[in-house]
């Protein structure tokens, strides 16, 4: 047992019981803070695709003015769902990226075998010329992408 110096044990518990009771409480406060019926928060769901088919890998990105942001990974089925506050985004889609090894490699090769190309006009929300506005609440919105666009 550790001793601590001019301070009983019952001091000390009280203390430790102190903090893991605030410990407890702001865990609690974080973890109800990010609940998505949450009145400022908004949860946009929806399908991408390029040419008409499934992204089957990606990630989508939305940035507003103000630095606000939201993210999430494509699922394999081109679905995705994330949460942001409400307000208008511009949208970027982007390729998963992959890890490669000194030798120049990649580290986990199936999953270099899955990216997708994506056109790099759709990879910056400053030239894919997608747009959003979220509300709170529940917000669909699915994504379009044409391989052959040049913009």
């Amino acid at each position: 047992m550790t001793s601590y110096p001019n301070q009983s044990r019952s001091t000390v518990a009280k203390f430790f019981n102190a903090a893991s009771l605030l410990a407890l409480s702001l865990g609690l406060m974080l973890t109800l803070g990010c609940d998505d019926s949450d009145p400022r928060t908004g949860t946009v769901s929806g399908f991408v695709s390029l040419d008409d088919q499934p992204l089957g890998s990606g990630n989508i990105l939305l940035l507003s003015e103000s630095g606000a942001s939201g993210g999430a990974e494509l699922a394999a089925d081109g679905t995705y769902t994330l949460s942001c506050t409400p307000g208008k985004y511009l949208v970027a889609v982007m390729p998963i990226a992959v890890e490669v090894g000194p030798d120049g490699k990649p580290t986990d090769p199936l999953a270099a075998a899955n990216v997708v190309e994506i056109p790099m006009h759709y990879q910056d929300v400053g030239t894919s010329e997608i747009a959003i506005e979220v509300v709170a609440g529940d917000n669909d919105f699915d994504i379009s992408l044409d391989s052959k666009s040049k913009r």
